[in-house]
């Protein structure tokens, strides 16, 4: 096939995953699982380059629209569009003919014509100011907790493209070349610029190495380990910090992974295969679980505003609506793991988010519901251009209640 025929399909995938992210609540990572493999890395740049900044597009293509097309033709002018602002690998003048050929096929070639060649036209500096990026919602939240220069900060972050990071199991050698990253907890965290230096490297096969962020070590780093005979992980698919805090643990300590998905519990029996663990991987709703553990993690679902920059599509998701079902949903969590966690036990509650609503927030009225707990510690991590930002609290359960 043709430079021309390729980029169509691309052009095609992505402008599909627009539609499908955008009006079905689709993720842009389970979109990408679908996408085929030799496309998947081109159509995943555009994505994440069209959600990045789609608050600056969607603007120049309202400009041009007296009315929305209909959503098809609408995704291959996001998807074109983004091609003639922040792509280099398609001159905006062939993007724009690929696209016009793509809305042909729908009868709409005049109107995406239109519409592109008044933007090949234009010479416009990228957005940078957080008004211009962020999503009204995300933007007004923010504005009204951070100050201007750390709201600046963090729109930077989102905006930085994350460098390839994994962590080293045990004593294990990083690869030639790999540069340290700050970890938590005494985990060890690097990067390196070519990620084939990782991903197809012996200590990858040999389990040696696990690819995560290093703010994912920030909840790890949190419990006591010296007097722990079971550990439960509520939400622990696809099993990344099952793994690392195992480590910690002394042998023959009872491991539980569980996590409500069957699909996603498949990577984690996986991982714990490869990596020697011998967990119990558990299929089940965390209020369907009983027993009773000396260390409970609650790793809950939330609305990932610490990782925005790895996963931009999030960001136009939020809303205040959305913020108050996931804090429900994560206290209905924090609940079922203060019932499994034993008398003098340990609970560790974590988010890969920065919102006060799912943390602090959240942990207060957790203490007020359950007087038996009280909070040791708890840190709140921004994200940066070396981590992305997270959320961890330990709280412990008194002996006799």
């Amino acid at each position: 096939m043709n430079h021309s025929g390729i980029s169509e399909i691309i052009l095609g995938l992505a402008a599909s995953g627009i539609q499908k992210i955008t009006e079905r609540g689709i993720s842009l990572d389970s979109y990408l699982d679908r996408c085929p493999p030799e496309h998947r890395r081109s159509v995943s740049h555009l994505l994440f380059y069209y959600f990045r900044y789609r608050r600056f597009l969607d603007g120049l293509l309202a400009e041009r629209l007296r009315t929305p097309p209909p959503s098809p033709v609408y995704g291959i002018l996001r998807a074109a569009a983004t091609q003639i602002f922040f792509q280099r690998a398609i001159a905006p003048e062939a993007a724009a003919s690929i696209a016009v050929s793509a809305a042909a096929r729908k009868g709409m070639a005049g109107l995406v014509n239109a519409v592109l060649r008044a933007l090949t036209d234009r010479k416009l500096p990228t957005p940078t100011a957080p008004e211009e990026i962020l999503p009204e919602a995300l933007y007004k939240s923010w504005s009204s907790r951070f100050s201007p220069e750390e709201l600046a900060e963090q729109t930077d972050a989102l905006m930085t493209k994350p460098p390839f990071s994994f962590r080293m199991r045990c004593d294990f050698a990083p690869p030639e070349g790999a540069e340290a990253l700050p970890g938590w907890g005494g985990f060890r965290f690097f990067s390196v610029a070519d990620p084939g230096l990782v991903l197809h490297s012996d200590s990858l096969r040999r389990g040696e190495i696990y690819i995560q962020d290093p703010a994912t070590s920030l909840a790890p780093s949190l419990p006591d380990y010296t007097q722990i005979g079971s550990f439960l992980d509520l939400c622990a698919a696809p099993g990344g910090k099952t793994l690392m805090i195992a480590e910690r643990l002394r042998p023959g300590v009872r491991i539980v992974a569980a996590d409500r998905s069957a699909k996603r519990q498949q990577l984690t029996g996986a991982n714990c295969a490869k990596f020697g663990l011998a967990a119990e991987v558990v299929t089940a709703e965390p209020h369907e679980l009983d027993g009773s553990f000396d260390l409970v993690l609650a790793d809950v679902p939330c609305g990932n505003s610490g990782v925005f920059r790895r996963r931009p599509d999030a960001m136009w998701r939020y809303n205040p609506e959305r913020q108050h079902e996931l804090a429900a949903l994560q206290s209905r969590i924090l609940g079922d793991a203060a019932r499994l966690t034993a008398p003098g036990g340990q609970l560790v509650y974590s988010t890969c988010s920065v919102e006060p609503e799912e943390n602090d927030l959240n942990v207060a009225a957790f203490l007020k519901e359950h007087p038996e707990f009280q909070l040791l510690k708890s840190r709140l991590l921004l994200p940066s251009p070396v981590n992305d930002g997270a959320f961890a609290a330990l709280l412990i359960r008194r002996q006799g209640e």
